[in-house]
């Protein structure tokens, strides 16, 4: 998994408890703390592991928690990517753009796949549908409500079809307003 990912979920953890909280989750996890590098890869299974062990001592549900961490992941993910974002750019080009960018990003990385996105104009709305056979709509679901944030719209991102399966799909519809 990209770095980026990590090193945010980091953030993510220490923003909203502190550094000793995060230390105690690595710990729980069984795994040997880290610096998280944005650029490097790091095993799937350890951001799982942490996920995994964040929702058993947190007051929210896992699902709240991916989708929260997924929009705090949005202004990371645009500043990390920002070479395949013009800066003239409204919302709907952005979203328009993802499956040429999510292309162009996981052709040149070396370790790390990226979630296969594709998205579909349908009057004013955007339809977003992410693949991946890591399981994480919630993240991408928050992700989307990251980059709406950052775009400062009242677009809304709801899910239209989320099929926990083999292919691990789920579609989502912005309403663009």
């Amino acid at each position: 998994m990209h770095g980026i990912v990590h090193k945010t979920l980091k953030e993510y953890v220490v923003e909203r408890a502190d550094e000793a909280s995060w230390n105690a989750i690595v710990d729980r996890a069984g795994l040997e703390p880290s610096l998280y590098l944005p650029v490097s890869h790091y095993d799937d299974e350890e951001f799982e592991v942490i996920l995994e062990t964040l929702s058993a001592v947190a007051v929210q549900e896992r699902p709240q928690i991916e989708r929260s961490f997924g929009r705090m992941l949005a202004p990371a993910f645009l500043s990390t990517f920002n070479a395949h974002v013009r800066a003239d750019w409204a919302l709907s080009d952005l979203l328009e753009s993802l499956e040429s960018i999510t292309n162009a990003v996981d052709a040149a990385a070396d370790e790390t796949s990226v979630p296969d996105l594709s998205t579909k104009r349908e009057g004013e709305d955007v339809l977003v549908t992410y693949r991946s056979p890591r399981w994480y709509p919630d993240v991408a679901h928050g992700v989307l409500e990251g980059v709406v944030a950052e775009f400062d719209t009242d677009a809304a991102v709801v899910v239209v079809e989320d099929r926990d399966d083999a292919e691990g799909v789920c579609t989502f519809r912005v309403r663009l307003e």
